[in-house]
């Protein structure tokens, strides 16, 4: 009955499992009554054998079907000092051989990757439990109990083969290996992130790392990956042309990306696919990227293949391909032809009405502090809520992090005046990007929902959306707004603060402009002009953004007033001049 708990103690105390277990059980003193009852519960709750890609956070143990697609090396690892298992004990096999009683046995571990219709997930198996792994043979379908950290981080606490009858299909465009891969993309877009250390609560300092939005060309296993041929096998990826997500780690790889810019191809080696719903991957130290550029110079190569520096730079720049080589392009779907159940697609839009950005609270979510016994499935005393952890109000609610973003807006097919439009739902940083009316905008890996006609939050008249879905784009979406290269120029008036950030409405024509910071310095000093009175903002205008250079105030002479009264005097029809 504990392993059962173990499934719903997120929703159900001990006392109140009991109680449901005893209402099921027609049988009392009989143990194999109990333990079927107590999977009844379990199962009536909806998390008995539940899919991949519905496996979360909050219960201690989660249960599931899945299929070994590829066993994981064993790795061996020098535990820290002192923070060795002493009571280890190495079976007949040769994971650990000494003949000094008194040696520290190195850490063991082993990770198989799995599989459902739905996802992936890696099952990490630690030191003993790496012994169990020696059995399992890719294409077994297993029934697994197991806690959930992530789908990189689902620790095995028991499997066994699942029953005859009981089949697992997999994803045809899902994770295929753990081994290191080679891709050819195309950068859509580089963005730097942070995060806090590893304790999580703001005390070590943020660490910094790139996400790189792109377009996989081609991908294969790395040579140098083990077990890998010396032949590259395209394909293996299984997510080949299509949009992915490089969370880059490696401050060479970034640099790199960087310098090639956006639009450019990248060859990028060494990175490892995370399981994700849609293509996921990392790059750290050990990857490397190099920049692909057209070769024009072919013929000029081939004369002075036999010059020693242009082999020591062919071997060392960057990747060249011949002219005929064409990057598959992005597709994007006109909204006419999206259906509700599209899944993950890419549209260029045309703004009509921005909206505004809402902005709620998120509390941190609640703790629960628990202790496992040596089964590893809790104990009596598991199931109480932590006051330090969540049971009181934390002082840091209000931080930056808790507050959630949601901006609304309604768009139309950019390609074309089809008359179509829909709702645009930003999420989370992605509702902190300007967008002004008349912008043109794209979406990367956006997600189609039917829309919400019974709506009525903002200022969005729902009327406006006759196409009968939504477009939502959130974290693993991209979102491009293509100004153009705009001009330079000059806007004065007042900055005020608005929801999705720093605006100037414009003196005279009352025209709103996004304010964005060209400088990282100037981020600092611009919240500082905020109702102070009307300033001049020298800087690149693209739409109805301007990246200021420059921010002055503006001190006007009697002149300067004469001149402003004289023009509303125009607007406002007198004849009288002011001026006499």
């Amino acid at each position: 009955m504990r392993a059962y708990h173990a499934l719903v103690d997120d929703l159900l105390t001990w006392e109140e499992f009991e109680a449901k277990v005893s209402a099921v059980c027609q049988k009392e003193n009989d143990e194999d009554a109990e333990t079927e009852a107590a999977r009844s519960v379990a199962e009536s709750l909806g998390r008995l054998h539940v899919k991949i890609a519905d496996l979360k956070r909050g219960p201690t143990l989660c249960s599931f079907f899945c299929k070994v697609i590829e066993k994981g090396d064993i790795i061996r690892f020098d535990r820290e000092s002192g923070a060795g298992a002493h009571s280890y004990v190495d079976p007949d096999d040769d994971l650990f051989v000494t003949d000094s009683p008194d040696a520290e046995p190195p850490g063991l571990l082993r990770r198989v990757l799995v599989g459902d219709e739905t996802g992936e997930a890696v099952l990490v198996f630690r030191d003993m439990k790496v012994h169990g792994t020696q059995d399992i043979r890719v294409g077994d379908v297993l029934e697994v109990a197991a806690r959930f950290r992530g789908l990189s981080n689902v620790i095995a606490v028991d499997l066994q083969e699942a029953e005859k009858g009981i089949y697992v299909c997999l994803r045809k465009s899902g994770m295929k290996t753990l081994k290191p891969l080679n891709l050819r993309v195309k950068i859509l877009s580089l963005e730097e992130r942070d995060y806090s250390g590893a304790d999580n609560i703001g005390n070590a300092p943020r660490r910094r790392f790139s996400d790189a939005y792109v377009w996989v060309i081609d991908g294969h296993v790395s040579p140098s990956a083990k077990g890998a041929g010396s032949e590259a096998e395209p394909g293996v990826t299984g997510n080949v042309n299509c949009f992915a997500r490089i969370r880059v780690f490696g401050d060479a790889v970034a640099a790199t990306l960087r310098e090639a810019g956006e639009g450019a191809v990248a060859q990028i080696s060494g990175i490892t696919q995370r399981p994700s719903r849609f293509a996921h991957f990392s790059a750290g130290d050990e990857s490397a990227a190099s920049i692909c550029r057209y070769d024009d110079d072919n013929a000029d190569n081939a004369d002075n293949a036999d010059n020693a520096d242009n082999a020591d730079n062919a071997d060392n720049d960057d990747n060249l391909f011949s002219n005929d080589f064409v990057p598959a392009e992005v597709p994007f779907e006109r909204l006419a032809d999206l259906p509700g159940d599209s899944g993950e697609i890419s549209v260029i839009v045309r703004v009509e009405d921005a909206g505004h950005v809402a902005s709620y609270l998120r509390p941190p979510r609640k703790q629960r502090r628990r202790g496992f016994g040596d089964a590893g499935y809790g104990s009596d005393a598991a199931n109480g809520d932590s006051e330090s952890a969540g049971g009181a109000v934390d002082e840091g609610i209000y931080r930056p992090e808790n507050i959630f973003r949601v901006r609304r807006c309604i768009v139309s097919d950019a390609s074309e005046r089809s008359g179509i439009s829909a709702r645009l739902v930003l999420w989370g940083r992605q509702a902190e990007i300007p967008v002004s009316n008349g912008d043109i905008v794209r979406v990367y890996n956006c997600s189609i929902r039917n829309a919400d006609l019974t709506d009525t939050r903002g200022d969005i008249k729902n009327a406006a959306v006759d196409a009968g879905f939504e477009i939502h784009a959130g974290g693993n979406s991209c979102v491009k707004v293509m100004h153009g290269d705009g001009g330079y120029g000059e806007i004065s008036g007042v900055i005020m603060e608005f929801p999705e950030g720093l605006c100037i409405i414009e003196s005279g024509s009352g025209e709103r402009y996004t304010v964005v910071a060209q400088e990282k310095a100037q981020e600092a000093v611009l919240p500082q002009f905020a109702g102070c009175g009307e300033v001049r903002i020298s800087g690149r205008i693209a739409g109805h953004v301007i990246r200021a250079v420059s921010v002055n105030p503006v001190s006007r002479g009697v002149s300067d007033v004469i001149k402003r009264l004289e023009n509303l005097e125009n607007k406002l029809g007198f004849d009288d001049d002011i001026s006499e």
